[in-house]
């Protein structure tokens, strides 16, 4: 369920030749409908809207889209562009299926990934505007029954407002062969995550992308209602605002009809970690999962979702709130001071065209990958402009279509004259020697410097037999790539202070704490939380804003 990225993830070539029957429509409202009202998609069809069948401001778009959709695994292609509260461009390009015989359309449904935890933030802060809980309440406060078997001090320290903005420190995991029934949220929470799962470092300490997150955020959601988790996001987000086609049980996608088949990994394939076709059957439902990345939806139904997050709906969720998941609630660290989270959503402050050129707008953005679909959903609020893209397959690269309809459709100001870049200051290396330690998952690492290069031993690792590259390769003065067998993993060292030596070593899959007496004691991973963590990237994407 990570993050879309810049940084492409490429496969095998499959086209569809049915890519060309889809019609855009245009410039249709996007007024929310009452939840008795016609559907949602209804109001786009091309019967009911005139086709820009010669507005060539859509051919750069439609070009890219192809082209992207021609070199990855994706059967097809769903796309959704919104400008100045009406949706002026809805397409789908491709089939619904691996044979190519049924053309996919736009209003087929897709999953959505990790885009849903926007939606899930959204969700929890009706509570909070309800009177239910505050933002700095503890889990403890929260969930009464939820202790932690590792160390019971961590529900003290866990707020919403750590766990809105990647900052609970989990380690991050999904269950994706798990059940799909609704207790599963807090069967599973309560009974297995509680007693083997755990946190990499202390809360608060640093932005992290983790699932477990907003899993937990949709846990206390469900505990503060009556209903379940799926029927709370329908009834009091999705249906007022016009998603009527948008669900999170399988089994509503299902009943509905109209969905997309993909390629990836089914259940069948976690093992394996084979891609191939995934059928319905196949495709992995776990009710612990949602709140993290399961929304099924259409790029239409998504400009709906936009059109609230940039203009408001009181009666959906207050304003102060609503704009608190935009705000810059924590820095990530990537792109030199750029890229920052708020709730369920990246903050950023501005956009970077292939072309290289720097543009200062706000954006707002949150793309994602389930096993086998990825998405991306760009916003940029000074230009009433919105774009997501939906495809078939996991970790497609649309980039290029991001970028050919943002420069040909959102309206941008002139560039910036100097651009964001990375620095590379070898005088700052030195903060980052030393030796760090994560018990849980790779064990000891030990950072030296040789000249202006930073080098690395991993020796519990090479104890079970992996490759570790010595030679740490520099982005800029924080952020690395570390070789493990060949794979790059994006690093940082994280100071605790501004100035000073680094206290961790920051990876999605996992945290390494520097160890102030290299005498005492520690512990090695074992191999098999080794390669569990090496089999969970193979299907979570990393993150690394490279502005």
């Amino acid at each position: 369920m990570g993050k879309y990225l810049w940084g492409p993830v490429i496969a095998a070539m499959l086209f569809c030749a049915s890519c060309d029957d889809a019609d855009p429509v245009n410039d249709t409202d996007l007024s929310p409908t009452d939840s008795d009202a016609v559907a949602t998609d209804d109001l786009l069809d091309p019967d009911d809207a005139p086709l820009p069948d010669a507005d060539i401001r859509f051919d750069p778009f439609i070009a890219a889209l192809k082209k992207d959709l021609e070199k990855s695994d994706a059967y097809g292609v769903s796309t959704a562009v919104m400008k100045d509260g009406a949706v002026i461009f809805a397409a789908a390009y491709g089939s619904k299926d691996p044979a190519g015989k049924t053309p996919l359309t736009p209003d087929t449904l897709m999953q959505i990934g990790s885009t849903t935890k926007q939606m899930t933030a959204a969700g929890l802060l009706r509570k909070v505007e309800a009177g239910a809980l505050a933002l700095d309440d503890t889990i403890e406060e929260l969930l009464p029954d939820l202790e932690f078997a590792r160390d019971a001090s961590w529900d003290d320290a866990l707020t919403p407002h750590l766990l809105l903005s990647h900052q609970g420190g989990f380690y991050d995991w999904i269950p994706w062969n798990g059940p799909p029934d609704d207790t599963e949220l807090a069967d599973n929470t309560y009974g297995v995550y509680d007693e083997l799962y755990y946190l990499m470092n202390p809360p608060g300490a640093f932005w992290n992308y983790s699932n477990p997150n907003f899993v937990l955020a949709g846990l206390i959601t469900e505990t503060l209602d009556t209903r379940k988790w799926p029927d709370i996001m329908r009834e009091d987000l999705f249906v007022p605002l016009g998603m009527d086609r948008t669900f999170l049980r399988k089994s509503e996608v299902e009943k509905d009809g109209d969905y997309a088949l993909s390629f990836g990994l089914g259940i069948d394939d976690l093992q394996s970690g084979e891609s191939g076709p995934v059928t319905m059957e196949m495709m992995p439902d776990p009710g612990w999962g949602r709140p993290a990345g399961l929304v099924w939806t259409t790029p239409t139904q998504m400009m709906r979702w936009a059109r609230f997050l940039m203009e408001g709906e009181p009666e959906v969720l207050a304003d102060d709130l609503r704009e608190k998941m935009v705000e810059e609630q924590v820095d990530t660290r990537y792109g030199m001071g750029t890229v920052h989270y708020g709730y369920g959503l990246f903050v950023e402050r501005g956009y970077m065209s292939e072309a290289g050129d720097w543009y200062e707008v706000p954006v707002w953005e949150h793309g994602g990958n389930t096993l086998s679909f990825t998405n991306i959903f760009y916003m940029f609020p000074e230009q009433d402009f919105a774009v997501a893209i939906c495809s078939s397959a996991y970790g497609t690269d649309f980039s290029h279509s991001l970028d050919a309809a943002v420069m040909s459709l959102a309206g941008l100001p002139a560039p910036a004259a100097d651009a964001p870049v990375y620095t590379i200051d070898p005088a700052r290396f030195d903060d980052h020697v030393g030796t760090y330690d994560d018990p849980n998952n790779v064990g000891t690492l030990i950072v030296t410097r040789k000249n202006d290069d930073l080098f690395v031993e991993a020796p519990d690792l090479a104890g079970y037999g992996l490759s570790v590259t010595p030679q740490l390769t520099a982005i800029s003065s924080d952020i690395f790539y570390l070789y493990i067998d060949g794979t790059p993993y994006d690093i940082t060292f994280i100071r605790t202070g501004e100035e000073g030596p680094s206290t961790y070593i920051r990876q999605r899959a996992f945290v390494a704490t520097r160890v102030e007496d290299e005498t005492s004691p520690r512990r090695a991973p074992s191999r098999e939380m080794v390669e569990r963590w090496l089999a969970h990237r193979r299907v979570e994407p990393p993150i690394l804003h490279r502005p």
